[in-house]
């Protein structure tokens, strides 16, 4: 018998464990009986749960499946967040802005409670306006101070946005360039790019060359299309030449479609120009230094 294959071989396997055991998704959502969009098949394939609660139900059981240890939720409503960290403490409270946000009071109120831990997924984008805008200022203030990490949605968004939802809608504004004065203006402001700047994503590679407190995540890149699949790909072996994996954090974007956890892991896992220690990197040790988790 050669033991020497099988150490290697055991070696291999127990490699990757360790990578599929150590997770970190720092981009999830919650829904209420309310806001619940889902309930129908999406064109990759995947079958969304028909109500707000078979949605929670399946995406803890995904949790439980990949043992991933956190998981940062925002929804439309801070009910919907409540409603998952209640259900399930791996779950680190976000908030999502809406065309109006709530009072700056309100904001900080629920930072000091602990109800609010990320500023984000900050979606101005839909509303015709970037992180640059006057109304985030006062937000961004309170969050530098709490050191509380902002979510910003770069890139685009889901076919005929500007008709089916959202008027304001423009690709162009998903820029990440485009924010390059908040980072300036608020230089201990901890800030990660959603979708990894999604089309522009060789604008997010060299914002995080230029400011190292930046980070990003992959969001959609992982899952939703073969255009975005390509994204990805490209994105992270520029990342890898520049040096910046290590700020490069992994984030589903499952919306109502909970397997989609299941459909990035396996993606971000079949890339072999990464190694397993990059790819540990990113699932898990990069959000933990991001979001300085110690529990």
């Amino acid at each position: 018998m050669n033991y020497k294959i099988l150490f290697l071989a055991f070696s291999f396997l127990f490699s990757l464990t360790i990578v599929q055991a150590q997770i970190i998704d720092v981009h999830v959502h919650s829904y209420s009986s309310f806001d619940y969009w889902g309930g129908f098949q999406h064109p990759t394939g995947i079958q969304s749960p028909k109500t707000a609660d078979e949605h929670l139900q399946q995406t803890i059981a995904l949790l439980d499946k990949h043992k991933i240890e956190f998981a940062v939720v925002s929804g439309t409503s801070m009910e919907s967040v409540e409603k998952y960290v209640s259900a399930d403490a791996r779950f680190i409270p976000g908030y999502m802005d809406d065309e109006e946000l709530i009072s700056i009071d309100k904001f900080e109120k629920l930072i000091i409670e602990g109800k609010i831990e990320v500023f984000g997924e900050i979606s101005g984008v839909y509303f015709g306006r970037t992180l640059n805008d006057p109304i985030y200022a006062p937000y961004l203030q309170l969050c530098e101070k709490y050191e509380v990490p902002v979510a910003y949605h770069t890139g685009g968004g889901p076919p005929m946005t500007p008709y089916n939802c959202c008027p304001k809608f423009r690709i162009s504004l998903g820029d990440p360039l485009l924010i390059e004065d908040v980072l300036v203006k608020y230089p201990k402001l901890k800030v990660y790019l959603m979708h990894g700047g999604e089309v522009f994503f060789e604008h997010a590679i060299r914002m995080l060359s230029l400011y190292r407190h930046l980070y990003i995540d992959l969001g959609v890149l992982l899952w939703v299309d073969p255009i975005v699949n390509d994204y990805a790909i490209r994105l992270l072996k520029l990342a890898k030449n520049a040096r910046v994996l290590d700020r490069v954090m992994f984030g589903s974007d499952q919306m109502v479609w909970p397997e989609a956890i299941s459909k990035s892991i396996e993606f971000l896992n079949s890339m072999d120009f990464l190694t397993e220690e990059e790819k540990k990197m990113i699932l898990y040790e990069n959000a933990k230094t991001f979001l300085n988790i110690e529990r």
